[in-house]
């Protein structure tokens, strides 16, 4: 179970008491679904885990504690998310889709029961790949898109309200979740409430700097909160890291934050643009969240390697052991070669590739603490990719490397267009033996020819 501290979630123990008198049992219907767990409690409630008691469906119940319930404006949030998240409708949204009251006035709603992690506790692990931190992102942008484009502004972005579903294959689906401090822009109608100026709405750590100036935001600053959040992925340490509330403000609203090109080494060109200029002061200078994800899905697509690759990868940077039987260095892209050893002159290349499936060759990348321990892997028959002279790699990255028919081996070099009109060619002994042959048949024949001219 987890409970909500400081704006983030800590593991707690789901048997002590968590306000027993307003704690539901297991087995209370609630709407028709029935109690069977606590996932985890906050400030502002319960959520439980349930299960339908006809159809079987399992879902979460987020129940409002009694002091909060009393509150008008914190119920109208609630409802407000609940409203919001199905106006959006999108597949990287946590659907909501029952709400209601208890007999005791508290106000629950209903909502898919997620398996997985939070953001923030994957977080708690090392900062992520940048291949992993490239589908948080672009799972997150194509949800805000949406939030944006039905008049909805987030507000408060951060890791507690991004949730990864782990899959079999691939890099886990994105939620973006809590919708209670969304914004309803003038321009899509009147909102239920509208928050006063001066007033600070969202959590300090990711508040952008009109959001810490108390001043009226719109779409943009979730642009620059997802900047925030994505320095924090690739980075493992947020811009401005470690400040009290007050003093974080004020270097969100007047402090130039450091590049993330700067504090991690080896990112595509286009990745530490692209986060410098979503945490530009000016809300003017950052851009559009379509652009965003159009860089993302760029970069996944062209420079960065997919999940199975970048675990590899991960891994081999923290067994040096691995790294050495594979054949490839844990350095940073671009401070050396990527194959460690020196390579064959072309007449020892072998001419036959060593035995074993084919695997896709992608880019390495830089020094990324890994997260788990991985047991070395044997040497695989690796097709070239990459042009002589290149190292596939991600952008910035130099080097002048052959490319590969295995792993530091040159492919044998083309002939020559004479050289293969040579070698079409019969050797000249075989030709005037040849020659000598047809001679003698036709010297027979001619004998043969006269003898019986001679007969006759």
């Amino acid at each position: 179970m987890v409970e909500e501290e400081d704006n983030h979630f800590t593991n707690v123990d789901a048997t002590a008491p968590t306000h027993e008198d307003q704690r539901l049992a297991d087995g209370t219907d609630v709407n028709g679904y029935i109690i069977d767990g606590i996932l985890g409690k906050g400030g502002m409630g319960v959520v439980y885990s349930a299960t339908h008691a006809v159809i079987g469906k399992r879902a979460a119940i987020k129940v409002l504690r009694s002091e909060v319930s009393m509150s008008g404006t914190a119920v109208e949030r609630f409802v407000q998310e609940a409203r919001a998240v199905n106006h959006i409708g999108h597949p990287n949204i946590i659907d909501i889709f029952a709400y209601g009251t208890l007999p005791d006035g508290r106000a629950y709603h209903v909502m898919d029961l997620l398996v997985g992690e939070s953001l923030r506790m994957r977080l708690r692990r090392g900062h992520l790949h940048p291949s992993e931190a490239a589908n948080v992102i672009e799972g997150i942008s194509s949800a805000l898109i949406a939030a944006h484009d039905k008049g909805f502004v987030h507000r408060d972005l951060k890791p507690d309200n991004v949730y990864l579903i782990a899959k079999d294959e691939g890099w886990p689906d994105v939620k973006l979740l809590d919708f209670g401090l969304a914004k309803l822009m003038p321009e899509m109608g009147q909102a239920a409430f509208i928050t006063k100026t001066g007033v600070m709405i969202g959590t300090p750590e990711y508040m952008s700097p009109e959001q810490a100036r108390g001043q009226a935001v719109d779409y943009r600053t979730d642009v620059y909160a997802l900047g925030i959040l994505m320095f924090e992925l690739l980075s493992g340490q947020r811009p401005f890291p470690r400040l009290e509330a007050f003093a974080m403000l004020q270097c969100h609203a007047e402090e130039i934050p450091p590049s993330i090109g700067s504090m991690v080494s080896g990112l595509p060109d286009e990745m530490v643009q692209l986060v410098d200029s979503m945490l530009s002061k000016e809300p003017a200078a950052r851009p559009s969240l379509a652009a965003v994800r159009t860089v993302i899905r760029r970069l996944r697509s062209m420079k960065l390697p997919t999940k199975s690759v970048a675990g590899i990868e991960m891994a081999s940077l923290s067994n040096p052991g691995m790294s050495a039987e594979i054949g490839l260095s844990p350095s940073r892209v671009g401070a050396e070669p990527v194959v460690t050893q020196s390579l064959p002159t072309r007449s020892s290349a072998p001419s036959i590739p060593p035995p074993g499936p084919p695997v896709e060759e992608h880019p390495p990348f830089d020094d990324v603490t890994a997260t788990t321990r991985r047991p070395p892997v044997k040497p695989k028959f690796v097709p070239a990719t990459t042009q002589p002279g290149q190292v596939s790699g991600l952008a910035g990255s130099s080097g002048s490397v052959h490319a590969a028919t295995t792993l530091g081996v040159p492919p044998p070099p083309k002939p020559l267009a004479s050289q293969r009109l040579a070698a079409a060619k019969p050797p000249a002994g075989k030709s005037n033996h040849l020659w000598l042959i047809l001679g003698a048949i036709l010297a027979i024949a001619a004998g043969i020819a006269i003898a019986l001219a001679l007969v006759s």
